[in-house]
């Protein structure tokens, strides 16, 4: 990150915008004490724990107000505690700067994608969370582990178990499963991983270096966001909607902005749910060949369609550029932290290198697990098609009924809802609806540029009484919310 000098003893950071912050701050506001105290308390654990750095200059009191639907004179409160504790500064006309933090951990950032992760239910505490569309674990995963082959355990127990390619079973049970969408592949064209996170990350990195652009759909998953912003990318959104990524407006930024990589998800979309169809996947390759811009495609929640062609021929099936990562996790269980990715075996054989040197290796207990259960993806696609479609149904019915001034984006699959508001304001009216009870992610947390605060995600993955009761909770706080 550049930094400017802003006086003799002290440097300032590129300033944190509103909604931004309201991502890291997360759920703050769960304690019985005033507003203004619970705010401050959470900005001082921020701050001292060097999540923001010194000389971190924040958003306005009017617009961190808007964003936390939060009273001006609130945030005033808040702010005036840690100025008083030598915490922030202000200087007239130029805003308020974080002067103390224990230690710098690189650039402000930070989300509330994660935290759904690390509650115990999806209701506790008279808390409805509907901010995460991981989908429970389906039963075959606990049965496959009790018929585990002891013979082959005892053979790897044996060796050192450092594989960093992968087992070579699980690579052919992978490679046989996209066999079976009509993409030829081997096992030398799969790179076992630890979570399809990593397998975005080892990818990209290879292909990226800091300042370089990328293309991203707006909105797209945070985790891809996120990673890539760590590399020090410079992330160009591409529109995406119901259709999924706009071609036209792809190919241009292609031509104009002369990109090292585009980041994309062709086949259930995260936030929108849309599955691009043959003949946008045949533009995408063809741009790609013609450009020479390597393609990323995030193909993770494929297995979860529920409208349409089921089992779509891959993007890669179009062009060698096409790089595919994909994941045990919504497939079979979020527990199971494997992922991998796809690629020519010349790109593979460089990213082992990469993987051998950064970790040795994915747990082989969960890589044999993985072996057993992938070749019977048709019964979890069968799974994940029941539960998703009836979901899917009572959201959007209740939806309708409720809060028949929102305007969901049906998806072709995945476990959430994509919903236009009729207005902006998302980011404080998710603040709003956590105060009550419920919590949701407004736009901006899907957005590479904090735009979209006219959008909401809702989960309906979720257990669907919660999903029920959220709804209503959601229904009461809009016709207050204003």
């Amino acid at each position: 990150m550049t930094l400017e000098r802003a006086s003799a003893n002290s440097f300032r950071l590129a300033a944190i915008g509103a909604s931004r912050l309201v991502r890291l701050l997360g759920d703050w506001a769960r304690g019985d004490g005033p507003l203004h105290e619970q705010l401050a308390d959470q900005m001082r654990h921020l701050i001292r724990t060097g999540a923001m750095t010194s000389g971190t200059r924040l958003p306005s009191e009017r617009s961190l107000g808007l964003a936390l639907n939060l009273s001006r004179n609130t945030v005033t409160k808040s702010l005036d505690l840690l100025r008083g504790e030598g915490l922030l500064s202000s200087r007239q006309g130029d805003g308020t700067y974080v002067t103390v933090s224990r230690r710098h951990s690189g650039p402000v950032r930070g989300d509330d994608r994660l935290r759904s992760f690390v509650a115990e239910d999806p209701v506790q505490l008279d808390r409805i969370d509907l901010r995460s569309a991981a989908m429970p674990g389906l039963a075959m995963v606990a049965d496959e582990v009790n018929l585990l082959d002891g013979s082959r355990m005892r053979e790897l127990v044996a060796s050192h178990g450092y594989i960093p390619s992968g087992l070579p079973e699980l690579r052919e049970a992978i490679a046989a499963y996209y066999r079976g969408l009509g993409l030829p592949t081997g096992p030398e064209h799969i790179l076992v991983c630890s979570g399809a996170q990593q397998a975005l990350r080892l990818v990209a990195s290879s292909f990226i270096t800091p300042g370089a652009t990328v293309l991203i759909e707006e909105p797209s998953f945070r985790g891809a966001i996120e990673s890539l912003q760590a590399l020090g990318a410079r992330l160009v959104g591409v529109s995406s909607g119901g259709d999924g990524i706009d071609v036209d407006e792809l190919a241009a930024a292609v031509a104009a902005r002369k990109p090292a990589l585009i980041v994309l998800q062709s086949t259930v979309h995260n936030p929108t749910g849309s599955v691009l169809d043959r003949f946008h996947r045949s533009r995408i390759t063809a741009i790609a060949e013609r450009s020479g811009v390597p393609v990323i495609d995030d193909a993770t929640l494929s297995d979860t369609i529920i409208d349409g062609e089921r089992r779509p021929i891959p993007l890669a099936a179009g062009s060698d550029l096409v790089l595919t990562v994909g994941s045990m996790s919504k497939s079979f269980w979020g527990g199971l932290r494997l992922g991998w990715v796809r690629a020519q075996p010349e790109t593979i054989d460089e990213l082992i290198a990469v993987k051998g040197g950064e970790d040795l290796g994915t747990s082989v207990l969960a890589q044999l697990l993985a072996a057993q259960l992938l070749p019977q993806i048709e019964r979890a696609r069968d799974e994940r098609f029941r539960t998703l479609t009836e979901g899917r149904r009572l959201a959007l019915e209740q939806l309708a009924e409720q809060l028949p001034d929102w305007t969901p984006q049906v998806p072709a699959g995945g476990g959430s809802l994509w919903i236009r508001l009729p207005g902006p304001g998302a980011t404080a009216f998710a603040q709003r609806a956590e105060r009550v009870g419920v919590q949701i992610l407004p736009g901006p947390t899907f957005s590479a540029e904090d735009r979209l605060d006219d959008h909401v995600r809702l989960s309906y993955a979720a257990d669907q009484g919660a999903v029920a009761r959220g709804i209503d909770l959601l229904a009461q706080v809009w016709s207050e919310f204003g």
